[in-house]
Formats: C-alpha cells, structure tokens, sequence
C-alpha cells in the first residue's frame, strides 16, 4: 500500500553488493554497462566519498548492522569464533526497525559472523545465502506488501561480484562461469597499476602470505585485464538483479513510498597497485558505491565524505522515526540537501584493517581522512606511515609522508588518529600508532597501561 505525504514512513529497499568498488561506477569506469545503477543514481542522492569501517565481509557487515566500529563489536577478521553475533544484539538494525512497527525481512548473504542469518536477529528470513533464485524471493515478498499497511525493511544481499575471488582462483564460479574475449578487447590497465614508490612493506608481505587465496600474484598484464573484464561481468550481473528488484518495486505501486539504498560491503582492488580482493586500505578497497533514492530525498552528487557502515543504521532509524542510540558514531545522511552539513564538513572518516594471513602479532591498520588528505598507517615495516592528497591523486601514487614539506600535515593527523583511537577505546592499535611530537607528556605510558 503506498504511504506518502508528511508524516508517513518510508518503506526502506536496503541492496547489498559484495565486493563492488565505487571507481568502477566513476573514476574507471571504461568497459560496463550498468544501466539500472545508473537509473538510481539519476533519480538519488550519490555520495562520491563513502568509506567502508573495514574493508573485509564480516567486519565491514558486523559494523552496518549495529551502527559502530569493527573494534567497538569485536568483530576484526572473517574468523569468528568466539565472536558474539552482532545480529543478535537488540540495538542492532533488525530489532531497533521490528521494534518501531516495520516488518522486517532478510534475503541472501549475511556474513556478519554466519553466512546465514541467525534465527534471532529480528528478520524474517525469505532466502538464504547465495545469488540464485534471490531476486524471485525478494519480488515475490514486496508483491504481498502492497495489500499491507505497516512500512517494512527489506535487505536484499548479494553474493556478486564477490564471486571474482574465485575467478582468481580458477575455481568454478557459483552462478555461472564468465566466458573470456580476446584480451585486446578487456578493460586497459588502470594508471596506477604499477605498486607506488614508497609503498607499505606490509602490504607486499600479506600478498606473498595470501598467495593461493588471492591467486594473482603471477599474473602478467594480460592476466590483470581479463581479470578486470571479468569483475566487469558479474558487476552487470548484479545490475540486472537490480533492476528486476526496482520493477518488482513499480509493479507493487510501492516506488513512491520506498527508500532504496544500494551499497557494499567493501571493493576490490581492481589491478590498482597490482591488488586483487580486499583487506589492504587502499582507495578500490575501501570506497564503495552509496546510492539513496526515494521520497524526501533531493537528487544529485554528494561530495561530503561519509561512512557507508556506520552511516546506513542512524540514516533508516531517522526515516523510520524511531529513537537513535545516543552513543551511535554514525550521522544520518545529508539526503534532503546537495549541500554538505557542518557535521560531514568537518568530519573524520577511520577505516580499520586486520590482515588475514600472517602470524600473531597480525598485521593491523588504519585510514584516517580529513579535508583533502588520507593518512594511513600500518602496524610495522618500511613506509608503515602513508599521506595523500586524495583529492590531487586518487590513485595514490606519491606518499607525502616521506616528503619534510608535508611533516606539519603528517603530525597533524597523526594527531587526529590518535586523539580518535582513544575516544573510541581502539586498545588494539594505540599501541602500534606513531605518536605525533607533540602528544601530551605520558601519552605513552598511558597507553601502555591500557589492557591488550
């Protein structure tokens, strides 16, 4: 039943991607038709500048479902057991919307510890994980909404492109394999593909360690273009699924009365920096599509650099009305407006990181974004502190950490990381973070008296 006018709320359509990078939609764009993508992007708000909490499935999944940061939930690697389900907890997404009168239903890939979604987590469960036979459910269910009075939920999670990881395998791919042109005709290489002067040691180290799970690291050039021709493919592949789930929406007389929101999980390297997969803090792993479309929402680019995990949970509680959990560190996204509020004007963004595949103690790492810069730092090696103009170099080729120009910028958000690290109680890294000069006297021994 359609609900509009003041007053009324929303339906909220939520569509997951897994693994889907913002710069094949934008910056790179060369080689894939996305036409229903593009249908929302018209019709929406696109945010240009959204971040993952951590680029990795279950971390990255653990933080949209409860509104915080990986290290605030526990959750910091796709290994989990002895993590409490975040689903479960009743400030997480599915409980706050059946709590506030939405009927709340889950379709496919869960993956925020389970792959399949827990009996408790205050969903209905319409399909389980995996990509076939998901649209047709997702359909089916908003075709019975529309004889309904009380405004629904609905995530609809996909599988694809995540699928890629195992074409670099050469593992069949679960919904059908990609049938490969002549190179000639694949997407070019992009410009940063070659690995930039003064790159993170630890970064190389978790390729070499990850070789049989990433599957590219002796791929020759023609290799990487097929690669990407491929990730092109199940990226369409997912469009279409798309654009079936916004006709069944049409179909049900509901368009006018939903939210939809389509995002991922975390990107993919794409080749850049001769990168596959996620894990690294790199800008094809860690910034992803955030389209929003619906009634109250004002069409056009956003530039105002926001989170698309920890963003989404006070984004659909405000829509819904309903009360937000005071100690949220998300903000509802500026949607009504193209203008930037003071809140995302000024704001940090902080990516974490955990890689997967060296020994205890494993490799840990942050992103930390302000105004025009990027700064990463990792938990060890040569180069483990990185800067960039993000806004000038994209592709992040020239570290300005190594650069004395640049020092009173690189104190500066050494600064900012950790003053971030202790409001959040981040024990895991304020430890390994490298602490600007002039960091108040006992800085250090405070932090060294935090339990590990």
């Amino acid at each position: 039943m359609t609900r509009v006018g003041p007053g009324a709320r929303p339906n909220v359509l939520l569509v997951m991607a897994d693994q889907l990078g913002a710069h094949v939609l934008d910056r790179d764009r060369a080689g894939v038709r996305t036409p229903h993508l593009d249908r929302l992007r018209a019709s929406g708000a696109t945010f240009e500048n959204a971040y993952v909490s951590f680029p990795l499935c279950v971390p990255a999944r653990a933080s949209l479902l409860t509104g915080r940061m990986p290290h605030e939930v526990g959750v910091m690697s796709n290994r989990h057991a002895d993590v409490v389900e975040p689903g479960t907890r009743p400030d997480s997404l599915g409980h706050l919307l059946s709590g506030a009168g939405y009927d709340c239903a889950y379709a496919g890939k869960w993956h925020a510890t389970t792959p399949e979604p827990p009996h408790d987590a205050g969903f209905d469960v319409i399909h389980p994980f995996g990509d076939v036979g998901l649209v047709d459910a997702c359909t089916s269910w908003i075709a019975g909404r529309a004889v309904t009075d009380d405004p629904f939920l609905l995530v609809a999670s996909f599988d694809d492109p995540h699928t890629i990881c195992e074409f670099a395998r050469n593992q069949p791919l679960p919904y059908g394999d990609i049938v490969l042109g002549d190179v000639r005709d694949a997407p070019p290489l992009p410009a940063n593909f070659a690995p930039a002067p003064f790159e993170s040691q630890a970064v190389r180290d978790e390729q070499s360690r990850a070789a049989q799970s990433y599957g590219t690291l002796d791929y020759s050039p023609d290799d990487w273009r097929q690669y990407r021709f491929a990730y092109r493919r199940l990226i369409e592949r997912f469009d279409d699924a798309l654009g079936v789930l916004l006709d069944g929406l049409d179909a049900a007389g509901l368009t006018e009365s939903t939210i939809v929101i389509v995002t991922s999980d975390h990107g993919d390297g794409d080749g850049a920096h001769r990168w596959n997969q996620k894990t690294a803090l790199f800008e094809e792993c860690v910034r992803v599509p955030l389209i929003v479309s619906g009634p109250g929402v004002t069409p056009g680019s956003r530039r105002a650099r926001v989170s698309a995990s920890i963003d989404i949970l006070p984004s659909v509680l405000a829509w819904a009305q309903t009360a937000t959990p005071e100690d949220l560190p998300g903000h509802a996204l500026p949607v009504e407006h193209a203008g930037e509020s003071d809140a995302t004007a000024s704001r940090s963004i902080v990516v974490e990181t955990l890689f997967d595949q060296d020994a205890p103690p494993r490799t840990r790492g942050r992103a930390l974004y302000h105004g025009a810069y990027k700064y990463v730092v990792y938990s060890w090696g040569r180069y483990r502190e990185q800067l960039f103009d993000i806004e000038a170099d994209p592709g992040e080729r020239r570290n300005l950490a190594v650069e004395s120009a640049f020092d009173a910028m690189r104190e500066e958000m050494r600064m900012r990381l950790l003053e971030w690290c202790l409001a959040t109680d981040d024990q895991g890294f304020l430890k390994v973070l490298v602490l600007p000069a002039d960091a108040p006297a006992g800085t250090q021994r405070e932090i060294f008296a935090r339990p590990y």
